[in-house]
């Protein structure tokens, strides 16, 4: 998710309905199995419960019955998943991203954190989702060899991401030794000035045009992995209309032609998707390995947003947890091609929150994601803006910023 739109406008995740068209078609019902999360549809059908317990099973009889007015809000190609999901967690057992995830018993230092792509199981994960041991090797070649990995570099698993926008404000991080690396969804370093602090460590991002090409990518790459890259970036948010917006098929074609063929030479990850329901994030991701069944990932990408006027705190730090330990998990278990990957958290924020509320996000949440051994690495999506990590002036780092320098 870019910085190019209003955090309302790209906190919209679409649900792509090909071969539907019209205001007044709802999606078709899907029947592949569903993987609930904390989003903005659920929680207003949680909000307005008593609307939505009446609402909800008549609609997923008959997409024909009328919208509660206090469920308006919720887009029409959401309420069949939300009402699902809603459904759910009125059971006795639900598994969906709110439970709160149990906290870590240990928190190891940034700094003894390695980009090691075996499997291990995340701190709260449950035993009957742990993910399989991976056989040790004492190479020190290719995409599981922890030592080719993270060669170039030293530090933590922490990135920053930046764009044209992002001028001289990288300064402000030279001196932190907790930034590893950075990325800019594109697959060379911008010429901005001042904006280098990820020599050595510059994660490219693929991305393509209209006709599914970009002529300058294997060569650009082929010079970040001999200058120390780390690894790879697949596309970014393809279930996002606002974004790469690409079909499962066509997201699987980019990966085969421009990322698989790097495998052995850098850290694959899988195509970057939202934190969405039904046809998007997880389920998109399930459609994307069904079309991409002979290629090979070393990292999970994934990213997750929620709105502080929606939660607090606290409960969107839970959300990151337990999306990662039981959502994300569940789905690598399920897949043999995930089994043994570490999950990256390319972006994640809690939009609308206030700097100070943005730094004790981070505060709260980092250490954890520090000591999660399954997590590779991440990048909060506060970034080298003004109003973001760096303060309104342009002077210096605003709270959060600091907290993400320091901590």
């Amino acid at each position: 998710m870019r910085f190019l739109a209003s955090p309302s406008t790209l906190l919209t995740l679409s649900v792509l309905t090909c071969g539907i068209s019209g205001a007044a078609v709802h999606h078709v019902h899907r029947r592949a199995p569903l993987i609930c999360y904390e989003d903005n549809s659920l929680r207003t059908l949680q909000r307005f419960s008593s609307d939505a317990a009446a609402f909800c099973p008549k609609y997923l009889q008959s997409s024909s019955e009328p919208l509660p007015r206090n469920l308006a809000e919720v887009p029409v190609t959401r309420l069949s998943s939300a009402c699902t999901c809603f459904q759910k967690t009125a059971a006795p057992s639900p598994t969906w991203a709110t439970v709160v995830a149990p906290t870590p018993t240990s928190i190891s230092s940034v700094k003894t954190t390695s980009w090691s792509t075996s499997a291990s199981v995340a701190p709260g994960l449950p035993t009957s989702t742990a993910l399989p041991p991976t056989t040790t090797s004492s190479s020190t070649t290719g995409p599981n060899s922890v030592r080719a990995i993270g060669k170039a570099y030293s530090g933590g698993k922490r990135g920053l991401v930046y764009d044209w926008n992002s001028q001289d404000y990288s300064k402000f991080f030279k001196n932190s030794n907790k930034i590893a690396f950075g990325s800019n969804w594109r697959e060379k370093r911008i010429p901005a000035p001042g904006v280098t602090y990820d020599d050595g460590a510059y994660v490219p991002t693929i991305h393509v045009d209209g006709n599914l090409n970009n002529d300058g990518w294997l060569n650009a790459v082929k010079a970040l992995i001999a200058s120390g890259t780390p690894m790879i970036y697949a596309s970014n948010e393809p279930d996002n209309q606002g974004q790469a917006n690409l079909s499962p098929a066509q997201a699987a074609a980019v990966y085969k032609k421009y990322v698989q063929p790097f495998k052995g030479q850098a850290a694959l990850a899988s195509p970057a998707i939202t934190n969405g329901g039904g046809a998007t994030g997880l389920g998109f991701l399930e459609d994307f390995v069904g079309q991409c069944r002979d290629c090979h990932f070393d990292i999970i990408n994934v990213h997750h947003y929620v709105n502080r006027w929606d939660v607090g705190v606290d409960q969107a730090v839970s959300a990151v947890k337990s999306y990662l330990t039981k959502d994300v998990a569940a789905f690598q278990a399920k897949h043999p091609q995930f089994q043994n990957t570490k999950i990256c958290i390319g972006e994640f924020w809690l939009w609308g929150a206030s700097d100070e509320e943005g730094a004790d996000y981070l505060r709260k949440l980092l250490p954890w994601l520090d000591g999660n051994s399954n997590v590779a690495c991440y990048q909060a999506f506060g970034g080298l803006w003004k109003g973001n990590f760096i303060n309104s002036a342009g002077t210096g780092l605003s709270r959060s910023g600091q907290v993400y320098h320091d901590l």
